[in-house]
């Protein structure tokens, strides 16, 4: 259904443009059938594949997050049960293009090729002539056609993403676009400098020095990061399936302080942990690393995780664990910060001396560009986004996948924020009144929880009080008494954390319906135990703010 649309057609139906077609415009477009079916709705992707930018990223790839967790609710097909096996085969985990095969079978599955344009771009996107409708500029990308026109709808959704353009740095250096990675590693026996310590640049660093390229890589920090394990050593189980809700019940300052302890144990007497709580499955012995390796892995995941700074600790987790095998064996070097604009001189990391060289290529992975302000000219600003997706002032525009997980992932996220989009495009439910007021106060904790973040660039959330938040403005709150009897209730708790748990159990396929408890009996016992105390904290938070309020 590719080509040029008559901009006449259907006229009498209301219209919705959905912006990109990866993970988070697949689930929107599958919610506004739902909830939409009057809707002329059209799905514009610049991209010949509708599987996105992780569909398929680059040989040997490993998702971070498990196939359980990652899933969409509305298509289960993953269970939380641990394959045997070892733990180097991932089993859990979306592999090379098993996601992008996920994604093909999910569009199948609800018929949504039919309403997907691709190989359209979207350039612009003004007011139209009415002062309501959104006009969008449309450009056919195929050679044969190369043609452009404009359309216009009565609402857009716009869910491009935040990997959309990665941010460049002034450099007389040659850089390698983040997007250049993609496929086969291009490049040979050359002297290259990553920059950034998310799971996308230890991920680049980690393939440009495999010893079949021949490349010298360094990897440049600002701060340390923290990296978890894909797998725990507590039990041997992907530390998804050991993340639970009543882990989460705990305030984030305290479940913060905690983690930090617990992690640094985890990582000096992970011996410990492994005999305590044996695994389920085979551990991978890592027969690369002899004995001094093993020493030296444990060394760099410790002081990576000690010098991380408190607001960045307490935020993103990098569970690309793997790179550390490279830094350990030597293939990747860590250096600090570059001291000047030519990338030619590196602070020491954590006290270490500087270094000086010059680099052949210089690999900036540090982030991505907001492009909401260019697509719509200035018009719209994101930070005006109630909850990242809703403007509090043009209620026929909204953002579908732009919130950054401090834990968890995007697509997961993205389907609760379609839901809630489409369920308020259709008047199935009521945009708040207070909206201003609520994202006022919304940006003023977001800028006192992540002071080190631009709100004008990001959302950063924490995965399940933000679904929690959607869940209750949509009348799905799991405090609703959707659950019956206390023994139902704390095994929710206790479950891994999905946003499964927002949809009636009687409605789950079997294999997802009741996933394992894996977190041990003395953990849940210590997290009990920890609830008084995480009570009298919030008690106090609430009358310390009073008393800042009342001054």
């Amino acid at each position: 259904m590719n080509g040029v649309f008559n901009a006449n057609h259907g006229k009498s139906r209301r219209r919705l443009a959905i912006i990109g077609c990866g993970s988070s415009g697949l689930i929107t477009l599958k919610y506004a059938c739902d909830f939409l079916p009057d809707w002329e709705v059209c799905c514009f992707e610049a991209s010949g594949e509708i599987t996105g930018c992780w569909g398929d990223p680059y040989p040997g790839f490993v998702s971070t997050s498990t196939k359980f967790t990652t899933q969409f609710a509305c298509f289960p097909k993953y269970s939380a049960n641990t394959r045997s096996g070892s733990t180097a085969e991932k089993n859990e985990f979306f592999r090379e293009n098993e996601y992008g095969q996920y994604l093909l079978e999910f569009a199948d599955h609800f018929q949504l090729k039919q309403y997907i344009h691709l190989h359209t771009r979207v350039d612009q996107i003004d007011l139209a002539n009415d002062g309501h409708r959104w006009r969008l500029k449309c450009v056919d990308k195929r050679e044969e056609c190369k043609r452009a026109w404009n359309e216009d709808f009565d609402h857009v959704i716009v869910c491009t993403g935040l990997a959309a353009e990665p941010k460049k740095i002034d450099s007389s250096i040659p850089q390698l676009a983040v997007s250049e990675m993609h496929g086969p590693v291009p490049i040979r026996k050359k002297r290259i400098v990553v920059l950034g310590g998310g799971e996308s640049a230890v991920d680049l660093a980690d393939r440009l020095s495999k010893p079949q390229h021949g490349n010298e890589v360094y990897l440049s920090l600002r701060s340390g990061i923290r990296v978890s394990p894909r797998y725990h050593p507590v039990r041997g189980v992907p530390s998804d399936f050991l993340r639970n809700r009543l882990m989460l019940s705990i305030h984030e300052d305290l479940r913060n302080w905690i983690g930090q302890k617990f992690v640094e144990a985890r990582i000096r007497h992970r011996w410990v942990f492994e005999r305590l709580f044996p695994s389920r499955t085979k551990l991978s012995s890592k027969p690369e690393l002899d004995k001094a390796a093993l020493e030296r892995r444990k060394q760099w995941d410790y002081r990576l995780t000690h010098h991380a700074k408190d607001d960045l600790f307490n935020m993103f987790h990098n569970k690309s664990d793997d790179f550390l095998d490279s830094v350990a064996i030597g293939r990747i070097k860590i250096i600090g910060a570059p001291m000047d604009r030519n990338f030619t001189s590196f602070e020491g990391f954590s006290g270490d001396s500087s270094v000086s060289f010059k680099p052949d290529y210089v690999v900036p992975s540090i982030g991505y560009k907001m492009q909401l302000a260019q697509l719509f000219r200035g018009v719209l600003d994101f930070s005006d986004f109630f909850l990242g997706c809703c403007h509090v002032k043009h209620t026929n525009v909204h953002l579908v996948g732009f919130a950054r997980p401090v834990i968890g992932n995007i697509p997961t996220i993205s389907e609760m924020q379609a839901r809630y989009v489409c369920k308020m495009i259709a008047g199935l439910i009521s945009r708040p009144e207070s909206i201003v007021t609520d994202h006022a106060q919304d940006l003023d904790l977001q800028q006192m929880r992540y002071q080190r973040f631009q709100n004008a660039n990001v959302y950063p959330v924490e995965m399940f009080p933000y679904c929690d938040r959607l869940a209750e403005l949509m009348g799905e709150s799991l405090k609703g008494g959707r659950f019956r009897g206390i023994r139902a209730w704390l095994r929710q708790q206790l479950e891994p954390a999905t946003t499964l748990h927002y949809l009636p159990p009687e409605n789950l396929p079997s294999q997802v319906r009741h996933p394992p408890i894996y977190l041990p009996s003395v953990l849940i016992a210590v997290l009990l135990a920890l609830k008084p105390i995480d009570w009298g904290y919030r008690l106090w938070i609430r009358r310390a703010v009073k008393r800042a309020s009342g001054s």
